[in-house]
């Protein structure tokens, strides 16, 4: 009799792009193969048999990250799993097929695959690209920064090797904000440091007993630590501050009032640019404003953010058509102390019936200049 063949689980790597690969399960029995041939349709199908996650070794009693996104393969014995985006070098996953829910089709076996992609042999270190504010000089009620990165980074380092150095150049004590999980976006490449949230309102406890984590007039210095490791493990290049001088606190909200709109030409390729009066937040800028045409549709574009985050600039894709294009101002929008359009960040709790209205855009028309005859 021929030797049956048992499912296996494995990643599979592309030999047409570099560092790319995918998981596949295979060697599955035909029945099970038909009935997900026959239900492809449904949306959640595949992904309820077969999942990928992303395993954190920093976080407590074993819990996992929610599940890679990615789209699912049908192959002629089996299926695959291609990520939406390239996993990540470094970064341990855990892949599970699990056919159980599907009732009693097929096999019932279920396969489990830790992995981790390997490095890039000879790649340089990691080294810090930017952080943010960037302005030198920063308000004592600050919210928060973030450290940006050249390669992806490992969890797991931030709470030793980030520290905010005092006046007296020795680490300052209970300033930042520890979270069970460290605050990175979906690359790795940027993290988010918070300052102590109880410190920073006013007439809580933390804020009464400490007082503020800044003080006004003294100089600070956020450190980053070359001990923190890339997704290969490897150390950061080196060392890296960011130096400030703290002002006075601001604690009203974002005035769109007060923003200077500078219009384009129309048929040209030039930047819509709005200024502001004070730094906004850096990471919300990057998509709390968006530029719409006549049919309230998204304008295409580069957005770029300059002048300390006080400074918007939108390069349009096409030249300007619109007849009255809009800036869209999401509610979201804060500035660098968690002020947003409506209300400061430590500012008094008002009534559930006063806030609900805060949760539109903000629009903002604007009309394109004539462009001038070229000679």
């Amino acid at each position: 009799m021929p030797m049956t063949l048992q499912p296996s689980l494995r990643v599979e790597h592309e030999t047409q792009r570099s560092g790319a690969a995918s998981v596949g399960v295979h060697n599955l029995d035909p029945d099970l193969v038909a009935f997900l041939v026959e239900h492809q349709g449904t949306a959640r199908l595949l992904q309820s048999v077969l999942r990928v996650n992303v395993i954190d070794a920093a976080m407590r009693g074993g819990d996992e990250l929610p599940d890679v996104a990615g789209r699912y393969q049908l192959l002629e014995a089996g299926v695959r799993f291609i990520p939406r985006f390239p996993f990540e070098p470094g970064v341990r996953y855990r892949a599970s097929f699990d056919p159980r829910p599907l009732g009693r089709v097929g096999h019932a076996d279920v396969l489990t695959l830790e992995f981790s992609l390997p490095g890039p042999i000879g790649a340089a270190p990691a080294f810090v690209t930017g952080v943010f504010p960037s302005a030198d000089v920063l308000p004592e009620n600050l919210l928060r920064f973030y450290v940006c990165f050249s390669s992806p980074m490992r969890r797991g380092g931030a709470e030793t090797q980030i520290s905010l150095i005092g006046p007296d150049g020795r680490p300052a004590h209970d300033v930042l904000y520890r979270p069970a999980l460290e605050l990175w976006d979906r690359s790795m490449r940027c993290l988010t440091v918070l300052l102590d949230p109880g410190r920073l309102k006013r007439w809580v406890g933390p804020n009464r007993e400490l007082g503020p984590p800044l003080r006004m007039g003294q100089r600070y210095a956020l450190a980053i630590g070359s001990a923190m490791v890339d997704s290969s493990g490897r150390p950061l290049w080196r060392n890296c501050y960011k130096s400030f001088v703290v002002a006075q606190a601001v604690r009203e909200p974002v005035a769109v009032a007060h923003w200077t709109v500078l219009p384009p030409a129309a048929k040209s390729y030039q930047p819509l640019k709005i200024v502001f009066p004070r730094p906004l937040d850096w990471a919300l800028l990057g998509r709390a404003i968006t530029v719409v045409g006549d049919d309230e549709l998204p304008v295409s574009g580069r957005v770029a953010i300059e002048r300390g985050e006080r400074r918007w600039t939108f390069t349009p894709a096409s030249p300007w058509t619109a007849m009255r294009p809009a800036i869209r101002v999401a509610p979201e929008l804060e500035d660098v102390c968690g002020n947003n359009l409506f209300e400061a960040f430590d500012g008094p709790l008002r009534a559930h019936r006063e806030s609900s209205v805060e949760c539109t855009n903000r629009t903002i028309r604007f009309e394109l200049t004539q462009a001038a005859n070229s000679a």
